[in-house]
């Protein structure tokens, strides 16, 4: 899997582009290191997240210190939170769910606060967010979707993409597949809930 990662803090153009190879190997390696308590592992994906996970909180919060700020905290909630990570599960999810709640909670403590809001406001007008970025976030976000749904069970998998992909209806299905149609709603139950627990509500969404 190749990840883009876009340079934007020197503000010029031209912006520097990154490619950066995530195998899933390289990945699984470092994302068990870190269940354990790595610290090498942890920094290895903080570098390779780091940007991804910036342009996504700044997408919520429109200033770039805040973000930034934002950022560090996410990766804090990683490190805490290490012991409930899978490795067979693409950690983007389980960032852009920590990124998001916690741009939310950045977010409630300015409204909450008329000091903070008016600084806020006079200090740090809104930042509008490239179409590149937007464009780059979306099409992350949708790969991301498509490789947590490659996880389910065979033939759940298989229901799943004759339903969602090829629009048939359960009745369909039971008949191609040679199952009962309570089988094909079992099946897909079953799915929406693991993939809504290995997803953020935006990735959710998104499907």
């Amino acid at each position: 899997m190749i990840i883009i990662h876009f340079n934007y803090f020197d503000s010029s153009p031209p912006y520097q582009i990154i490619l950066v190879n995530l195998s899933r190997e390289n990945t699984y390696h470092h994302l068990m290191a870190l269940k354990n308590g790595d610290a090498t592992s942890f920094k290895w994906i903080y570098t390779q997240y780091h940007s991804l996970i910036y342009y996504y909180s700044l997408k919520f919060i429109q200033n770039g210190t805040m973000a930034e700020e934002a950022t560090a905290d996410v990766f804090i909630t990683l490190w805490k939170k290490r012991g409930i990570i899978n490795p067979k599960l693409p950690i983007q999810a389980f960032l852009y769910k920590i990124a998001k709640d916690t741009s939310y909670n950045y977010l409630k403590k300015i409204a909450s606060n008329a000091r903070l809001k008016q600084q806020y406001l006079e200090n740090y007008p809104t930042i509008e967010i490239k179409n590149g970025e937007v464009l780059f976030l979306e099409q992350e976000q949708l790969a991301l979707v498509n490789e947590v749904i490659q996880t389910l069970p065979p033939k759940r998998l298989e229901v799943f993409k004759l339903r969602y992909y090829e629009g048939l209806d359960n009745k369909t299905i039971a008949d191609q597949l040679d199952i009962s149609i309570n089988t094909v709603k079992a099946h897909l139950a079953k799915a929406r809930l693991y993939l809504k627990e290995n997803m953020s509500l935006e990735q959710d969404i998104l499907l």
